[in-house]
């Protein structure tokens, strides 16, 4: 890592830890190389709040820092409008008997310590095998298109924000072993309570499904290439909050039997030495089960959520011809061999079979 991505990494364990111990010094601080790299890993207006603990002279020059500003107030009227659809769409589906089961998003944001100020996406949203009646109301009560051609998931716009409506909680397309962790995934959805978001009608997953579905979403953007500090910060804020309510007998055999164990090492070593949470929120509260501290592995992570990469379309949807089909196929082994190592902390399958079950579905 750079200097300037370990400044910044230092300035949002200052935030997220609520403190003011900072090795920072103002010699060191490159706010013009700062602030790029804060934006494109979704943390601008977190580090916003960092900034907030600095004395004066350390702080960013004032017409940087009012476009810091307008930036973070930008983003906390979209999480407004965003609650507020929320809301809305949870009241259209409540007078249809419909419950509504919020992933990611918004529920993620309740662990930060301002939740205004985590990105806003699209609304994901799963309503317990009505996802097909759902669609039916929504084009016939509302006169909004549905999209269905997407096997994971239909979608439309919503007053302006994209909405998502799961079949599945995983891509099964993408990897095999996805088959096997969505089974996993639906029957703690069954077995374990959801918990109340604060809003209407609208219910977020059980810890113990979280701390499933969390860390595996958060290792397809690794595998992918798509992974950035707000995508470990919500792991990590969630374990903060949750880590009592977990059966964690159940979470670490599964991240075992699925190979995930050593990507949760790592992520949470991320978590404790560098963002400063407490490295009991990635234990049982009896010690009995616990995360191991793995360092190496936490640094080339970090190295690699740094790096520049390409992304490619998660699927070939709109690429129209033969030839661009091939290339893209192309471009996506080129891409799946570079990140073997990664698929490898992620998914339960040998290279071989990972290769030709993401090249016969992807192609087609």
């Amino acid at each position: 890592m750079t200097n300037k991505e370990i400044i910044l990494l230092d300035l949002l364990r200052c935030n997220i830890v609520g403190g003011t111990d900072t090795t920072v010094s103002h010699s060191k601080l490159d706010w013009l190389s700062i602030y790029p790299i804060a934006l494109c890993q979704g943390i601008s207006a977190i580090l916003l709040d960092a900034i907030g603990l600095l004395p004066s002279e350390m702080r960013p020059p004032k017409p940087m820092l009012l476009q810091w500003i307008g930036q973070a107030t930008m983003m906390e009227r979209m999480y407004t409008k965003h609650r507020e659809k929320i809301a809305s769409l949870a009241d259209f589906y409540k007078l249809h008997d419909i419950r509504m089961l919020l992933l990611k998003g918004y529920g993620c944001s309740l662990g930060y310590p301002k939740p205004e100020h985590r990105p806003t996406g699209d609304i994901d949203v799963y309503l317990f095998g009505k996802q097909e009646e759902a669609d039916a109301l929504v084009e016939k009560r509302l006169g909004i298109k549905v999209h269905r051609d997407y096997h994971k998931h239909s979608t439309f716009n919503y007053g302006g924000v994209e909405v998502e409506n799961h079949a599945k909680f995983i891509d099964d397309v993408s990897h095999k072993s996805n088959i096997r962790f969505e089974r996993i995934l639906m029957s703690v959805l069954e077995k374990y309570e959801c918990e109340p978001s604060g809003i209407d009608n609208v219910l977020i997953p059980s810890p113990t499904f979280n701390a499933l579905f969390l860390l595996r979403h958060t290792g397809e953007h690794f595998a992918s290439n798509e992974i950035t500090l707000r995508h470990v910060l919500d792991v990590g804020t969630f374990f903060q909050r949750y880590h009592s309510k977990i059966d964690w007998a159940l979470v670490l055999k599964v991240y075992k039997e699925e190979r995930m164990l050593r990507f949760f090492n790592a992520i949470a070593t991320i978590c404790v030495e560098y963002l400063g949470i407490e490295s009991a929120c990635f234990a049982s509260d009896d010690k009995q089960y616990s995360y191991k501290s793995d360092t190496t592995l936490a640094d080339r992570i970090l190295s690699d959520i740094f790096e520049k990469k390409d992304v490619l379309p998660m699927t070939t949807a709109g690429i129209d011809t033969i030839g661009k089909k091939l290339k893209y196929a192309i471009d996506k082994s080129r891409r799946w061999w570079h990140n073997r190592w990664k698929y490898q902390l992620v998914y339960n399958e040998n290279l071989a079979e990972s290769f030709w079950w993401l090249a016969r579905n992807r192609i087609r």
